[in-house]
């Protein structure tokens, strides 16, 4: 499981920040391959991606200065706590629960960028992190829809797809580009 979540999290960290994270994702051993087939690893990353939203979004609702974002950011809290909360069910864990091991330090450098984005660039900044999250979530439920090991989640993950794919569109839409 902590090498599909790394996996994930190394995604977003190379598209949100660039080459300089990607330096230190390759020194990590933090790839994108493959994709979670085993439920647990699905899971965990998914909770993962989820936590990551909830966080970000957070920080839109505190400093963002648009409404667009604002707006996008309240339906990520909100869709994305439930997520989790039934994700802490599926995985026998507090719904409060951070994420663990290699996981922990790339989300918590991604949202310390996010945190200290000077203001006028905060959007942007958010923006670019809702595209590269909402990106690796269609690719993880992707994979798992077609090959995970447990059919009612694969089918599951099928049905998130259309949902992904809507916000990853009403992501690209948000200001800052």
């Amino acid at each position: 499981m902590r090498k599909s979540i790394e996996a994930a999290v190394g995604a977003l960290a190379i598209a949100f920040f660039g080459a300089p994270v990607a330096a230190i994702a390759v020194q990590s051993g933090i790839s994108t391959n493959p994709p979670p087939v085993k439920t647990s690893e699905y899971i965990g990353a998914v909770h993962a991606l989820s936590r990551y939203e909830v966080d970000a979004s957070r920080l839109a609702l505190a400093r963002s200065q648009v409404q667009a974002s604002r707006s996008f950011a309240r339906r990520m809290v909100d869709l994305h706590t439930r997520v989790i909360a039934g994700h802490a069910r599926l995985l026998n864990v507090p719904i409060s629960a951070e994420a663990e091991g290699a996981l922990a330090e790339p989300l918590s450098e991604m949202l310390e960028r996010l945190e200290s984005t000077p203001l006028g660039e905060f959007d942007l900044a958010y923006r670019q992190g809702q595209i590269a999250a909402h990106e690796e979530a269609l690719k993880v439920h992707s994979a798992y829809a077609a090959q995970g090991t447990d059919a009612r989640a694969r089918a599951k993950a099928q049905a998130a797809i259309p949902i992904i794919r809507n916000h990853l569109d009403a992501a690209r839409k948000l200001p800052g580009a």
